[in-house]
């Protein structure tokens, strides 16, 4: 591996990482959505998931196949 893949094994490391464990889950915001963010709970649900595509969108882009 080279270090250019290596970055980059690293850049995905670090969003997978804050994927698993920086997101709250379902049943956390449903529990706080009202009162921390003041949206109903199926719009922080959907907020949460466009912001899980985009991390892992940020994590692959430029990203090729090792065969």
């Amino acid at each position: 591996m080279d270090s250019k893949q290596k970055k980059q094994f690293n850049a995905m490391l670090v969003a997978l990482t804050k994927i698993a464990k920086g997101y709250q889950t379902p049943k956390k915001i449903k529990k706080e959505a009202e009162s921390t963010y003041g949206l109903e709970y199926e719009e922080c649900l959907e907020m949460s998931y466009e912001n899980i595509q985009y991390e892992a969108k940020n994590a692959i882009k430029g990203i090729k196949p090792i065969i």
